[in-house]
């Protein structure tokens, strides 16, 4: 006797899912060995090169590469729009205390970590308008950028941790200290560490916030 038609299904949907979970799992893999390449080039030489390049680069075909991207334009936005998504995310990933400047403190260290990693293709991406003429425009990310590092201000103001101060002001001096030329230039053409660069300009930032400056160790030159 032969099983119900619904029966069937059941059984064979599973082992479909199943082989279909490591294609879908290789395409993602796929997908940010051409990404990474793509930030490889960028750093290289800017945004001007083959997306077969990439793709050589990548270890993966040209045919392939035009299956997840239409162009190279595409895979630039791609991976800036990745890079923008990853420091949202692990600004998110901080823990938050009880002292405003010590957040402040661990999330200007984790912009360098990140910028450090990317820094270099970034540098490649500049927009000529400025922070807050961005945010006006409602770009995603700027408006998200601004808001994380916003609530961060208002927080020290409140509890007395920094001066009362013009909070776009302070955001627009952050994202400018923070730039990753700056990080680039520090560990690049310095070869100062990820954390002596880290916190020297986190005191740099704090100083433009009003706060008294801190005692730092002599920085090392490469």
């Amino acid at each position: 006797m032969s099983l119900p038609t619904g029966r069937v299904r059941s059984t064979q949907a599973p082992a479909a899912e199943e082989d279909e979970r490591p294609r879908r799992s290789d395409a993602r893999q796929r997908r940010s060995a051409l990404l990474a390449a793509v930030g490889t080039l960028i750093a290289e030489r800017g945004t001007e090169f083959p997306l077969a390049e990439a793709a050589e680069r990548a270890g993966i075909s040209t045919a392939t590469a035009y299956r997840n991207f239409s162009d190279t334009g595409s895979a630039v936005d791609a991976y800036f729009a990745d890079l923008m998504g990853d420091l949202l995310e692990a600004f998110d990933g901080l823990p938050v205390g009880d002292d405003p400047l010590a957040d402040i403190r661990v999330l200007c260290h984790e912009w360098v970590a990140q910028a450090t990693r990317w820094g270099a293709a970034a540098v490649h991406m500049r927009s000529p308008r400025g922070l807050l003429a961005r945010r006006n425009m409602e770009d995603p990310f700027i408006g998200a950028l601004y808001d994380r590092l916003a609530r961060l201000v208002e927080t020290a103001m409140t509890r007395g941790r920094i001066p009362q101060q013009d909070v776009r002001f302070a955001v627009l001096m952050w994202v400018t200290i923070f730039d990753e030329r700056v990080v680039v230039d520090l560990t690049g053409t310095l070869g100062w560490s990820e954390k002596t660069a880290a916190d020297h300009l986190t005191e740099a930032l704090l100083r433009t916030f009003g706060v008294p400056p801190a005692v730092l160790p002599r920085a090392i030159y490469g």
